[in-house]
Parts: C-alpha cells; sequence; structure tokens
C-alpha cells in the first residue's frame, strides 16, 4: 500500500479486500477499535477518495475473457472493456469477453491471447509500516495472514505464525 494509510487503515483494506460488504461492527471487532472509530475510519478513506468503489464480481465474469494487445484503445467500445492497461511504450491491453472479440471494428489488433479464467489476490495489498500481532516488530516483507476464529492477524515469519496460532488456541480453550 502506498504511504499515508495506517496500520488500522491497511487493515481496514485488507478486510474490505476479501468482503467489501462487511459491516462497520465486525470491521470494529476485527480491528479491536469502537464502532465510531471504524465509521470514522471508513468515511474518511471513502471521502478522501482512498477507497473509490465497492465491487461485486459474478462468477461468470471471470471466465471467457481475452487480453486483446493494441496501439490505440479508443477504437474499442468501452462498455466492451472489462479492463485496461496502458503500458510504457503507450499500447495497451484490455481485457473484454471472449464473445465481445467479434463486436470489435476498425481497430489494428497486434495480438490476442484468450484467458480460460480470472482470479483477483484479495490479499494483493502493498502494506507499508504493518506490525507483527505476535512479535510487534514491523513487518518487511508479504505478511502472513493467520485467520483463528474468522478474525486476521498478521505474521513476520513462519515462527511468529506457529506461536501466534497457539497463544490464539490457548485463549479460545480458556
Amino acid at each position: 500500500m502506498r504511504r499515508n494509510f495506517s496500520e488500522l487503515e491497511q487493515r481496514l483494506i485488507v478486510l474490505l479486500k476479501k468482503d467489501a460488504r462487511m459491516s462497520i461492527i465486525d470491521i470494529s471487532k476485527e480491528l479491536n477499535v469502537s464502532r465510531i472509530t471504524a465509521k470514522k475510519m471508513m468515511d474518511s478513506l471513502v471521502n478522501s477518495g482512498k477507497i473509490r468503489k465497492f465491487t461485486v464480481t459474478l462468477d461468470e465474469e471471470e471466465r471467457d475473457m481475452v487480453l486483446v494487445y493494441t496501439d490505440d484503445i479508443s477504437k474499442i467500445p468501452e462498455n466492451l472493456i472489462v479492463e485496461s492497461f496502458q503500458l510504457i511504450d503507450n499500447s495497451f491491453i484490455a481485457v473484454l469477453f471472449y464473445e465481445d472479440l467479434m463486436k470489435i471494428k476498425d481497430t489494428v489488433i497486434k495480438k490476442v491471447e484468450i484467458a480460460a479464467s480470472r482470479k483477483l489476490n484479495e490479499n494483493l495489498t502493498r502494506m507499508e509500516s504493518i506490525h507483527c500481532d505476535y512479535c510487534h516488530s514491523e513487518i518487511k516483507e508479504k505478511p502472513i495472514v493467520v485467520e483463528i476464529n474468522g478474525k486476521a492477524y498478521y505474521a513476520c515469519c513462519p515462527n511468529c505464525e506457529r506461536d501466534l496460532r497457539k497463544r490464539r488456541e490457548i485463549m479460545v480453550d480458556k
């Protein structure tokens, strides 16, 4: 995640990437903050434009897609484009549904690749300055996400992950 996000905001964003419909009450429990704090944090991220949208992805939208490489994306009707990327050479990759490929007219296509499926990784988040829930040291690499009783915890290494699981299991048994 880019700069200007607190650790709590980063954790909120990870939660929302997993379930964008999560209630404020569940968010507050997950983050161990008050409901009011969770609501203010959510509102702040939305109002500042840091969170741009909440989405729903249908199963059928994850299959039968094509990647179209072109130098001029403006010739592809916008309503056909699922996603697009501008590359550093100023060319484009447009992601379309397979059945829409034949609807492209007057476009010079450099290459087409057919994708059998698409999977968005909800844990893929650029994080900065997030701390291990076991040893409290700053996590420098990608954190290990440990789910225990429906809550997400972060570990910096396999040892902390193992010990965090043990500690949480002991707390649940009591």
